[in-house]
């Protein structure tokens, strides 16, 4: 298994390799957690689809379900993922709107300022 670990870092330089991995390897370490695996596998879960890492999500995937998880718990985790990123978007959509008055100069004063409105994009 060892082997399958070092293929993926194939391009990582050895220090930086080893760094991450004895991070990886302290992170999981059973005697120094405060998360149960369980736990810390359905928030990789949620981590790895927020990332967007295919390889991640599924080893967490499988690694949660050794663990323990349900279908229903990982399912929740994904959904956790899915709100905080649709949170994000409002996040990001509140920014841009505060920032360039969109609300305001688009429907709040009318059609007559879409001009005004077009002044302010970047």
């Amino acid at each position: 298994m060892a082997e399958q670990r070092m293929k993926s870092y194939e391009m990582i330089p050895e220090r930086f390799k080893k760094r991450y991995l004895d991070f990886y390897d302290e992170l999981y370490h059973p005697e120094r957690s405060v998360l149960d695996l369980r736990t810390k596998e359905l928030v990789a879960i949620a981590a790895s689809v927020t990332a967007g890492c295919q390889g991640c999500f599924r080893g967490h995937v499988l690694k949660a379900v050794r663990a323990g998880a349900t279908r229903e718990e990982i399912g929740e985790a994904i959904s956790v993922a899915v709100a905080i990123n649709a949170a994000a978007v409002v996040d990001r959509t509140d920014i841009a709107n505060e920032k360039f008055d969109l609300v305001r100069k688009l429907w709040e004063n009318g059609a007559d300022n879409l001009e005004d409105a077009d002044k302010t994009t970047p």
